[in-house]
């Protein structure tokens, strides 16, 4: 690139230049975690030419390259909430062992190695092409309508164009870069982690035994270490002597580079600081030593879309909230006796066509993104909004022209759940 002389001190001015086309698709997924992933699947089984491009080298986000590896429940008091591609990737991994059953019947951990398989087996499956490496650096907009993405890949820029393009990036990159409108949330920001050689059965026995010392020990560990956010552990039950950390360091804005790079460098110094502590206090934490540290920082939350519907705090929170123009159902990790209706509108921006959204980026208030964000839910908004492009891109329409019935038929079919 060759720079230009310019007047202010405080950017720079480089040459125009062309872009090439690497691609052209049906339908263009940008971003690869548990929403992505089924938006790519759902469109795929559906007959369309569909591309996912994702920066990291393999899918399923935070779920995976995160290790959130707690899948929360899929009913609520017996009520089938997630079912289609959600459904279908939780049952495999019991299936193989590689998801165990935890606390709740029908909740569960999962090897997340197990979903990077199956997230890849699946859209391989469905013919989904696949464009790892690639990051996303600017949306395609001509006349109000999004045509497409630009990427940065080791090769250089590159650019797709696609009938539809959905926005799978979780901090909504490609419908801020589109202009559409949006709202930004800003929360504990962590890196997940993993411990080996931890004797599991003293350590639980410990915690049962005595729980006051357990959490004096836990106090000071959050103290010392100066986490300012939660600090849990749970033992993994699909691996024996193997302890999860789920954890906030500190509110930070998920979009600045910056405070990305601290939470990283503080957080990996921090958990081996913490470690120190549980091997020298911690009953059964003796010989225990770091299995990884996550490849994703954990951002729970960060742009959400001011789309044609915006979920309230109140429609999240109902023992069963209803919309004629639902596309599935959510619950809340948090608590049961919540089943509300997803609208179709959350996926959908203003003012802009061509372009949908999904995952923990869609229309809603601040506190209705807290349910709305996580893995199960998120399968839950992908398949949508990759059933909704696929059909309308064969229909040669514009997401928001596509008629609602036909699309709610279709994911009946797919097995997603719609209130009775």
């Amino acid at each position: 690139m060759r720079l230009l002389p310019g007047d202010s001190p405080d950017a720079i001015r480089a040459e125009a230049r062309e872009i090439p086309l690497m691609l052209e698709t049906d339908v263009l997924v940008c971003g690869g975690g548990p929403a992505g992933t089924a938006a790519a699947i759902a469109a795929g089984r559906l007959g369309a030419r569909v591309t996912i491009i994702e920066r990291y080298n393999h899918l399923g986000g935070l779920a995976t390259g995160g290790l959130v590896i707690a899948l929360p429940r899929l009913t609520d008091q017996g009520r089938p909430i997630v079912g289609g591609i959600g459904l279908q990737m939780r049952d495999a991994m019991v299936e193989t062992g590689e998801a165990v059953m935890r606390g709740h019947a029908d909740s569960c951990y999962f090897d997340p190695e197990a979903l990077k398989y199956l997230s890849l087996k699946l859209c391989r499956e469905a013919g989904v092409d696949i464009l790892h490496h690639a990051w996303l650096s600017d949306a395609l907009v001509e006349q109000q309508r999004v045509r497409g993405a630009v990427f940065e890949t080791k090769a250089g820029t590159a650019a797709a164009l696609a009938r539809v393009v959905i926005d799978a990036t979780g901090d909504g990159d490609i419908f801020a870069w589109a202009g559409c409108e949006f709202e930004q949330s800003d929360q504990s920001i962590g890196l997940d982690f993993r411990i080996g050689g931890v004797d599991v059965p003293k350590w639980q026995a410990a915690r049962e035994n005595a729980p006051d010392q357990c959490a004096d020990i836990m106090h000071d560990l959050h103290q010392l270490c100066d986490w300012g956010g939660p600090f849990q552990l749970g033992a993994v039950l699909t691996a024996e002597g193997v302890v999860w950390g789920n954890n906030g360091l500190r509110v930070a804005d998920a979009l600045d580079p910056r405070e990305l790079s601290q939470i990283d460098i503080q957080a990996r110094l921090k958990i081996r600081q913490g470690l120190e502590i549980l091997r020298a206090r911690m009953p059964g934490f003796a010989d225990a030593w770091l299995i990884d540290t996550a490849s994703q920082t954990g951002v729970r939350c960060s742009r959400r879309l001011r789309g044609s519907y915006r979920l309230s705090t109140s429609e999240v929170g109902q023992h069963d909230f209803r919309h004629p123009e639902a596309i599935g159902r959510g619950n809340d990790f948090r608590r049961e006796g919540i089943a509300y209706d997803i609208p179709y509108g959350v996926l959908l921006p203003e003012d802009r066509d061509g372009l949908l959204t999904c995952g923990r980026c869609v229309s809603c208030d601040d506190a209705a993104l807290e349910p709305l964000r996580v893995i199960q839910v998120c399968w839950v908004t992908g398949q949508a909004a990759g059933t909704a492009a696929a059909l309308a891109a064969q229909a040669g329409v514009s997401p928001r022209d596509l008629p609602i019935p036909e699309l709610q038929e279709v994911l009946r079919g797919q097995g997603v759940v719609f209130a009775d």
